[in-house]
């Protein structure tokens, strides 16, 4: 007979009647089920490996820069574009271009519809259309309120 077995998380495949080390009892569940202890390293803890490993990872940093610098320096290798791709992919941030005729309402839409934006792209341009709307409402306003106070004071200067 073959069990799946759940325990920490993991899906191993057990046999029934194998020998397991520190085989959890039934005693160790409430009624509901639950573990009434968690075994292992306390909640919130860094696990040591993966404490060593950083360590070992920031050690690394300063060669690692400088091989990576060399790699990209050296046109003709093929680390260059291996370098390269290690840059584009981690260090700029995840976007893409997309072309469009213009930035009118309906282009946008259209390119929605035809799936050249996705939804949160076609989002992110009407929000900031919006905004640069809103800059263009305040600039014609503010130089509305400039052209009122001139002829105020001009006036008031011919009085």
């Amino acid at each position: 007979m073959v069990l799946v077995s759940e325990h920490r998380g993991d899906l191993g495949l057990k046999m029934s009647n194998a020998p397991t080390l520190n085989a959890p009892k039934s005693s160790d569940r409430d009624a509901n089920g639950r573990w009434l202890t968690t075994p292992g390293r306390p909640r919130g803890s860094r696990n040591k490996l993966s404490s060593e490993m950083l360590s070992s990872i920031k050690a690394m940093g300063p060669d690692a820069i400088n091989k990576l610098r060399d790699a990209l320096n050296d046109r003709e290798s093929p680390s260059h574009w291996k370098a390269m791709e290690l840059i584009l992919r981690y260090c700029l941030p995840p976007a893409r271009t997309v072309e469009l005729d213009d930035a009118e309402p309906e282009t946008i839409k259209q390119a929605f519809i035809d799936g050249t934006l996705s939804a949160d792209e076609a989002r992110a341009i009407a929000i900031a259309m919006e905004k640069l709307k809103n800059i263009a409402n305040i600039d014609n306003i503010q130089r509305q309120v400039e052209e009122l106070t001139a002829l105020i004071i001009r006036q008031q200067s011919s009085k």
